[in-house]
């Protein structure tokens, strides 16, 4: 199954808030072989995965699908306004490149990013963000 996923390199997604302790959150990682972890970030340290699994043909060939618009158009490093205190990040690391979106702190609910992003990287980037949290089941 290697040979089928659409991975060159492993793709990692955080989603993490800054607060007291540092950043905390979630970090997913799909592996080049399309195996993937689910675990918790807490300052600088990610823990020991709680979730592990590989994705389906399906979830591979819409990854397949997401990652082909979303580096068509070479997203940029940084989306939605510089850092903020205790904002949440939600940063994506593949190939080399890695994009972050900043949302404010309180800005919590995604819905309304989205639908203001129209067809922009910030809107892709967030298509491929609630599909790779549901194909891990998270």
């Amino acid at each position: 199954m290697a040979q089928e996923c659409p991975l060159s390199t492993a793709l990692v997604l955080k989603d993490t808030q800054g607060g007291f302790a540092g950043e905390t959150g979630m970090v997913w990682t799909i592996a080049p072989d399309c195996s993937y972890t689910v675990a918790r970030q807490i300052g600088l340290k990610a823990l020991d995965p709680h979730k592990q699994g590989r994705l389906a043909r399906e979830q591979q060939a819409r990854l397949k699908e997401l990652l082909d618009r979303m580096t068509a158009a070479a997203p940029p490093e940084r989306l939605g306004g510089g850092p903020q205190v205790n904002s949440r990040r939600i940063t994506l690391s593949y190939g080399g490149k890695q994009s972050v979106l900043s949302v404010p702190a309180g800005g919590g609910d995604l819905s309304r990013l989205r639908a203001d992003a129209a067809d922009d990287p910030t809107r892709r980037m967030l298509e491929l963000v609630d599909e790779l949290k549901a194909m891990t089941g998270s």
